[in-house]
This record gives structure tokens, C-alpha cells and sequence, in this order.
């Protein structure tokens, strides 16, 4: 992974939220050397950790060049109590969390690693230090073990998510171009039988599986591209948020019979989130409600009001007046690839409930006597929370 690729303005974002700074570092500053001179003995200690993990040990002992990862370590032990945690230091760190996920290293064992060095530097402070020095001495030191922690957990994240959307969006590729030449020949087939004959159904059968095939490797790209987007957070109006994906949907024929009826408080109500991300969360809650009304009484009605438990949170309840789904199937509604519709590709409600998680939201369905409620729980805006930011998002 080279540098150019390191993202480093978010992690001196980091490093903002875990709030070391030079004052912190001027802290550790006099005991550097002291560290320093033990990163051998470190890199002992951390040595014998792993060796005694069977899964571990067969890696340290097929080692190319015996010896390398004691050096390694040693290395960065030294490294740590030498930096002033600039941008070559932070872009180091990620580098390391990404080479993790190039030689397929498990995670659990980077967050023992640093329950290790955690563990040993500790052990330095209590015993080497003096009782009035010492707890300081560990909650700056924790401060910055935190950190190479979350950058290296950051980047572990990132590469994993771009290496299984690369996967995604190449099977989608790989797949897309086949149904394409089979559906152009069923439609060839098709049309040298007669309408209406036992051979023009199965063809239209096979011709409806192969575009839902089509719909649902596109469904689980999509659901990998939400997942890695980063969300851009901004007040925005509930009812702006709700419009456009009810206009879309209602200039659909298929849907313009259907009632709505919104209660969205105006200007006072207002939530935190992206914008594109919103649409494409309401987008697919409305058409599921509007797909599953009543005939004979099609009413859809959407309401936003504070959540009465946690009044940073503004609730948005989506009521279709249809049949409700069985409260042991709901569970089940919230999982990729389970639908209960013959042409669905059961990507809808877990596309919302990512996008909802996304925001910090919680969202439910509740079957109901008349119908059906979907709630979906964000962070206030500043008018509706009463103050300039959720605490959600601070």
C-alpha cells in the first residue's frame, strides 16, 4: 500500500477524536529512551505471546528469515516512542493495517497484539516509573496505543470493503453479460412459438428469472457501494427528504391511486444525514408501503415527531393500510436475499436497515391490526433538537 492511497486527512481526523496532542506527547517525551532501549525485550515478550497460539506459531516458525518479525517488532516499538505523530507516522500505521489484510491476517490477533503491548508497557510504567508519575504516564500512553489501533483497524476496514466490492463489481460484470446473450435468446425462441402456448409461458418464466438474476447482482453491488460511502451529515428538513422519492414514486402509473398523507412538521423538523443516501433509504420504504396497501383503501401516511424516550432522535413512521406480514417473518424481511415477492431480489429492507445504521437510526416494523407501521429512528437536527448538533453526531 503506498502512500498515495493513505487517506490523510481523515486520519488526522483520528487523531483529533482520540485528542493526543503535542502536550500529550511532551508528556512521554522524558521516558522515550527509556522505552526505546527495551524494545528488544519487547519484542521478546510479544514473541513468546504468539509462539504459544498454535494458529500463530506455525506462522512465526515458516518464518523466510528467522528472527524478521522480532526485528519488525522491535522496529516498531522504537518507532512509537520516536514519533510526533505527524503525516509520514499516521500513513506508516495505516500502512501496517492494510499489509494485514494483504497476508490475510486475522483481526482478532491485531487487537491481541495490542492487549499485549498494552499489558507489557504498563508493567514498565508500575514498576520503573514513580507512584506519582505513573498514572499519568498510562493514560497518555493508552491515548496513543489507541490510536495506532484505530488507524490500523481503519485501514484493515477500508482495504477488506474494497477488496470484496472489486469481488462484487466483477461478478457483476462476469454475470451481467451472460444473462444479456440468454435473454436475447429466449426472446429469439420465443417468438417461434405461438402466444399463449405451454412453450411462450415457460420462456416468459425463464425470461423473468433471468432479468431478476440481473436485478440482484446489481442489488448486491449496490449494497456494497452503500456500505463503503462515507456519510455526509447535514441538517435537512424531514419533509424535503421525503418529497422527492414520493414524487418519483407517485408519477409511477402503478402507484398514482395510492393516498398519502404526510405529517412532517415543516421547518421545526429536521434530521441529521446525506442526502443521497436518505433518498435512496425513503425511495425503497415508500414503494414497499405503497406495494403493500389495500386496494380498496390504498392509504400510505407519514409522520415525523421527537422521539419521546430520546428527544435528540426524530422518529418517521411509514403506515400502509394493507396486510400485515407475520410478526415471525419480519426478522427475516430485514436479511439479504429473503423476499416474499416473486420478482424480489430481498435487497430492499436490508439496504434500508444499512443506510439506517449508517446514521446512527434504528429502525423496526410493527404489524398492526389495520395495516402495517415501518419506524425509522435518526439523529434531530438543530431545530428539532434544540440545539446546533445531535449527540449522536459530537
Amino acid at each position: 500500500m503506498t502512500q498515495d492511497h493513505t487517506p490523510n486527512e481523515r486520519l488526522f481526523q483520528l487523531k483529533e477524536k482520540i485528542g493526543i496532542d503535542e502536550k500529550d506527547l511532551n508528556v512521554l517525551s522524558p521516558f522515550a529512551d527509556f522505552f526505546i532501549a527495551r524494545k528488544d525485550e519487547f519484542a521478546d515478550y510479544f514473541y513468546d505471546v504468539f509462539f504459544r497460539i498454535p494458529e500463530a506459531r506455525v506462522v512465526l516458525e515458516s518464518e523466510s528469515e528467522p528472527g524478521l518479525l522480532k526485528k519488525v517488532w522491535a522496529a516498531w516499538f522504537d518507532s512509537l516512542f520516536r514519533s510526533r505523530l505527524d503525516g509520514k507516522f499516521l500513513a506508516y500505521l495505516w500502512s501496517i493495517g492494510a499489509r494485514h489484510v494483504e497476508v490475510n491476517l486475522d483481526h482478532r490477533f491485531t487487537n491481541l497484539g495490542f492487549s499485549i503491548i498494552r499489558q507489557f508497557c504498563h508493567k514498565v510504567i508500575q514498576e520503573e516509573t514513580g507512584i506519582a508519575y505513573s498514572a499519568t504516564l498510562v493514560f497518555v500512553f493508552d491515548k496513543l496505543l489507541d490510536l495506532c489501533l484505530l488507524i490500523e483497524t481503519d485501514a484493515f476496514i477500508e482495504k477488506t470493503t474494497r477488496c470484496d466490492l472489486q469481488v462484487f463489481q466483477g461478478v457483476e460484470d462476469r454475470v451481467r453479460n451472460p444473462a444479456l446473450v440468454i435473454g436475447g435468446n429466449i426472446k429469439r425462441l420465443q417468438k417461434q412459438v405461438a402466444a399463449g402456448s405451454k412453450e411462450y409461458k415457460v420462456y416468459e418464466m425463464l425470461m423473468a428469472e433471468n432479468q431478476r438474476l440481473e436485478r440482484m447482482v446489481s442489488d448486491v453491488k449496490a449494497y456494497m457501494e452503500i456500505f463503503n460511502e462515507v456519510v455526509n451529515f447535514q441538517p435537512l428538513r424531514v419533509d424535503s427528504v421525503i418529497a422527492p422519492p414520493l414524487s418519483e414514486l407517485r408519477a409511477e402509473a402503478l402507484f398514482n391511486h395510492v393516498k398519502v398523507e404526510t405529517e412532517c412538521g415543516g421547518d421545526t423538523m429536521k434530521i441529521m444525514g446525506d442526502p443521497g443516501e436518505l433518498k435512496r433509504l425513503f425511495y425503497a420504504l415508500l414503494r414497499n408501503g405503497m406495494e403493500a396497501v389495500d386496494p380498496e383503501n390504498p392509504l400510505l401516511k407519514i409522520t415525523a415527531r421527537k422521539e419521546k424516550a430520546a428527544p435528540f432522535n426524530v422518529e418517521i413512521e411509514i403506515f400502509n393500510r394493507g396486510i400485515p406480514p407475520k410478526q415471525e417473518e419480519i426478522e427475516d424481511l430485514f436479511t439479504p436475499f429473503y423476499s416474499t415477492k416473486l420478482a424480489g431480489t430481498g435487497f430492499g429492507l436490508p439496504m434500508a436497515k444499512l443506510i439506517v445504521r449508517k446514521h446512527y437510526g434504528k429502525i423496526r416494523m410493527e404489524p398492526m391490526a389495520t395495516g402495517t407501521k415501518v419506524i425509522i429512528t435518526l439523529p434531530a437536527g438543530p431545530s428539532s433538537a434544540g440545539s446546533s448538533s445531535s449527540p449522536a453526531l459530537r
